[in-house]
């Protein structure tokens, strides 16, 4: 359904359809994993499944076990049943207050983003399901990590309406996207006229009350300016932050486009090799940047990849896992995360079992990789690159095995070495030599050294 025609009816009836899909399944005996349901609906509601998850467990209209089956709570039966519906519907349009279509309630209608990510009750830590890459779980739960803030809208001049002003130093226009953390608004940097992404924390201290809002903050500030110290053209700017106000925000060069939509624009079959392998390039070079003063990613999924106005590859959204996590020896319960980012996880971030280094993003890299060649996502003893893609450079194939590999001794231990077999594979110049790295600009390619 177009987004702009979708209204308090529309989503009321979306979320009673999946109240009664998980009322019919439990009385058959049938499995209300999240996965599963998800999977199931999606296609069958207006807006992004994970919204009206986020609805209904903040309702208490649904529960989630450890094991992410969903229930039907008794507020949720006596819906079902048909009562107390002017209370549903007036929690319908508070929770969805911004992406309503403004001709029926007088609500401005905006886009949304997915909000890829799944609560348990008090929980926080990644779930300990078992992630491989070519012998990956091929049916990996549909859980994800916190949701990305990078928006992709073009970065015209201005927006549309007039704008409220932020602190008299930005002033914010259209909506761009909203999470169950937080709004993305297109806005402007007053003082110079500049184009900027403001990113506006909205309900993460509902969300996440069982930790202290001042204690988020500071890690909040803390990764902020750990990726703003990354000054690389691969890297999506930090401009600017301020954790003082009731609702906190940051402010980030403003992105035209993601590798989701790109690979989304390729039904299925990936992107153009030529491409592929340069986004690779640019990102093993902003990983590689990020890891030379200690910071790691472990982030890393198609939603976190930007691209400039020039098409080239950007890192966006460091750490934001690192803003809401709990140690797990202090007894929380952990929280679920999956489907964006489960699937590009390396094993040690899932389990936890030991620290997790910059190898994990290694990982996460030879993942994506592997999608933008194959458009799929490896899973157990899949095919190597090329014997899914004939187009797909074969060289690729051990680079691809190497970094993807379970244990991270098994890895390359850096960037560096992979990148050593990468122009040793390739050592026509096509893509210049080690340190080289390649940069669009219109219609020309310009080679800059990332070490100058």
């Amino acid at each position: 359904m177009n987004q702009n025609s979708v209204n308090r009816d529309n989503v009321t009836d979306d979320a009673l359809l999946i109240l009664r899909h998980l009322r019919d399944n439990g009385v058959e005996g049938k499995s209300n994993r999240l996965a599963e349901v998800k999977s199931a609906l999606q296609k069958s509601v207006s807006l992004d499944f994970d919204s009206y998850f986020f609805f209904l467990r903040k309702f208490n209209y649904i529960a989630m076990d450890r094991e992410a089956q969903l229930s039907v709570t008794e507020d949720g039966q006596r819906l079902i049943e048909g009562n107390e519906m002017d209370k549903f519907s007036e929690d319908v349009e508070e929770f969805f207050a911004d992406q309503l279509n403004n001709t029926d309630h007088g609500i401005r209608a905006e886009p949304d983003i997915s909000m890829d990510e799944s609560l348990d009750e008090e929980s926080r830590v990644p779930s300990m399901s078992p992630i491989k890459s070519r012998k990956v779980k091929e049916d990996l739960e549909p859980f994800d990590s916190p949701p990305s803030f990078e928006a992709s809208a073009p970065s015209s001049s201005g927006g549309t309406g007039k704008g409220t002003d932020v602190d008299q130093r930005y002033t914010r226009f259209d909506t761009l996207g909203s999470g169950p953390l937080g709004t993305v608004y297109k806005g402007r940097q007053n003082a110079l006229g500049l184009d900027v992404c403001l990113k506006e924390l909205k309900d993460i201290f509902g969300y996440f009350s069982f930790l202290q809002r001042g204690d988020v903050l500071k890690r909040l500030k803390r990764e902020l300016c750990a990726q703003a110290q990354v000054r690389h053209p691969g890297v999506v700017a930090i401009l600017d932050q301020n954790t003082d106000v009731s609702r906190p925000y940051f402010v980030m060069e403003l992105a035209q486009s993601s590798l989701k939509e790109k690979l989304e624009s390729g039904s299925g079959k990936g992107i153009p090799i030529p491409q592929a392998i340069r986004y690779f390039i640019q990102m093993a070079y902003a990983l590689r940047a990020s890891h030379a003063i200690g910071l790691t990613h472990h982030n890393l999924k198609p939603e976190n990849i930007l691209f400039d106005g020039y098409g080239n590859a950007k890192l966006g959204d460091y750490g934001l896992s690192r803003v809401i996590e709990v140690d797990p020896t202090k007894g929380m319960p952990q929280v679920f995360v999956g489907t964006g980012s489960m699937r590009y996880m390396a094993p040690e971030l899932l389990s936890k079992s030991k620290p997790a280094g910059p190898s994990a993003d290694i990982y996460s890299l030879g993942i994506l990789l592997y999608e933008m060649l194959t458009g799929s996502i490896p899973g157990r003893r899949s095919a190597l690159p090329s014997e899914v893609n004939n187009e797909a450079p074969s060289k690729l194939d051990l680079i691809f095995d190497k970094m993807a590999q379970d244990k991270p001794e098994s890895r390359y231990p850096d960037f560096d070495a992979m990148l050593s077999d990468f122009y040793s594979s390739f050592s026509d110049g096509e893509y210049l030599t080690q340190g080289d790295l390649i940069l669009w600009s219109g219609q020309k390619e310009k080679a800059i050294d990332p070490k100058a």
